[in-house]
């Protein structure tokens, strides 16, 4: 959905983040940077047991130096649904994605488990 991109987008931007996704799965690739920089880049890091008024009671000390620490009071509940919505959604499809399998058949040495390793930044299994 483009509006939930849009608002991924908002809140990598916000972060002061390049961003770079995969013209077909831009929610999924903006996701996943998404919860990359919750856990590592943020001075705290946020995940789905972060609570939002914990969140917004740091917000200045989370988002400092970003575009993010500019947010009015007001709207600052909001922008933390978003992130922790956009969390929650990427787990939901990562627990969907481990019954999920990929199979790629082609030549000897012809970059199946380089396609594999780049479209979905995991390791190919070889068999």
């Amino acid at each position: 959905d483009a509006r939930y991109a849009g608002k991924l987008q908002f809140l990598l931007q916000g972060m002061d983040e390049t961003i770079s996704c995969n013209s077909q799965y831009v929610s999924y690739s903006l996701e996943r940077q998404l919860v990359d920089l919750c856990g590592k880049r943020i001075k705290t890091s946020i995940n789905l047991s972060t609570d939002l008024d914990d969140i917004i009671a740091k917000w200045d000390t989370i988002f400092q130096g970003d575009a993010l620490s500019l947010v009015a009071k007001p709207h600052r509940s909001l922008i933390a649904r978003w992130l922790k919505w956009a969390l929650m959604i990427h787990q939901l499809r990562e627990k969907l994605a481990e019954y999920t399998a990929v199979g790629v058949i082609g030549l000897t040495n012809s970059g199946k488990s380089h396609l594999v390793n780049k479209l979905f930044g995991v390791q190919a299994l070889l068999r």
